[in-house]
């Protein structure tokens, strides 16, 4: 039996590392609800009033995916940002419509990213104002990844 132990020792480690590793390669698990862009559009920018769902979303943790436009001159570490739908969304004129765009800001600064992200915070209904128009929500943001 205790020439089984030590081997049996080094696999059971292996297989935690392996469990370890898969669960980091995922990303955060920040938990919250997955928000898409057709749930944001149900938004009446000009009432101010969103639909039960969005209102239920309110102060909640949600992960958004979507393309970050910086709000900063900083480019190497953002806290500010809006997130929007498409990368032709970004800074074009006109803006998107208020509820097609989303201020965030980070708690923490994140490197500027150009391609497609996942961001996760805690969701508000709330109107922001920003040099690149209105969006009608704001995320306080814990984490931002690539989209996967």
């Amino acid at each position: 039996m205790r020439n089984w132990l030590v081997p049996g020792i080094l696999i059971l480690a292996v297989i935690a590392s392996v469990a370890t590793y898969q669960r980091l390669k995922e990303g955060p698990d920040l938990g919250g609800a997955t928000v898409d862009w057709r749930l944001l559009g149900e938004m009446d920018y000009i009432t101010g009033k969103g639909t039960p769902e969005l209102e239920a979303l309110n102060e909640k943790p949600v992960r958004i995916p979507g393309f970050m436009v910086p709000l900063e001159d900083e480019q190497r570490q953002v806290v500010e940002f809006l997130l929007v739908p498409s990368s032709q969304a970004c800074i074009h004129v006109p803006a998107p419509p208020p509820n097609q765009m989303v201020y965030v800001k980070m708690k923490k600064g994140v490197p500027a990213m150009q391609g497609p992200i996942w961001v996760y915070g805690t969701f508000k209904l709330v109107t922001k104002k920003s040099m690149y128009g209105d969006a009608s929500f704001e995320i306080t943001g814990e984490a931002v990844e690539p989209y996967k």
